[in-house]
């Protein structure tokens, strides 16, 4: 019995069923065609959106612009950095920032490697120095200061029990062409 009424019902009722199997099949061409198509796009969008605001992508006229800045940049840059031949006087400089902060050191041997593509040598060290807190705050101040492209690639601070002498142990490198 209750077949039949529902059988009765479903065929009493064929407008509204048509209407609803139309419109599952419109949604369904609208997917393929309008949004699935369009998924594609927004993840390529994005993904172009995010290297334009990064500043990885310039178009037309800017992009030639910022080429030639650029270039300008690294001609600047490349027009600072010391000579190999200064490598003596550069390192005697390090020592009388050292001296002058009062500052115990251990020696310092330099490792030089190639750097890139730019046919620069990185000479790189690692040393000891053992002074006040004030001392190496100061020492590191002035080296930082500097004119020479000294790069700090990290240190450590170790505080002895005895007195208020702290030690450091600084790597760095410095760049030469």
């Amino acid at each position: 019995m209750a077949r039949k009424a529902l059988v009765k019902a479903i065929f009493s009722n064929w407008l509204v069923i048509v209407t609803c199997f139309v419109i599952l099949i419109m949604n369904i061409l609208f997917y393929y065609f309008f949004v699935r198509l369009q998924q594609d796009n927004i993840a390529r969008l994005e993904k172009q959106y995010s290297l334009v605001r990064k500043g990885k992508v310039v178009k037309g006229a800017n992009r030639l612009q910022g080429l030639i800045e650029a270039r300008k940049s690294l001609d600047a840059f490349m027009a600072a950095v010391p000579e190999e031949s200064t490598f003596p006087q550069l390192v005697h400089q390090v020592y009388g920032m050292i001296q002058k902060n009062g500052l115990n050191s251990s020696t310092m041997a330099f490792r030089p490697e190639r750097a890139g593509h730019l046919s620069m040598t990185r000479y790189a060290t690692s040393f000891k120095v053992t002074g006040t807190y004030s001392q190496i705050k100061h020492f590191l101040a002035e080296l930082l200061d500097s004119r020479s492209l000294f790069c700090i690639d990290g240190f450590v601070l170790d505080k002895k029990s005895e007195g208020r002498k702290v030690t450091m142990t600084l790597n760095f490198s410095l760049y030469l062409k």
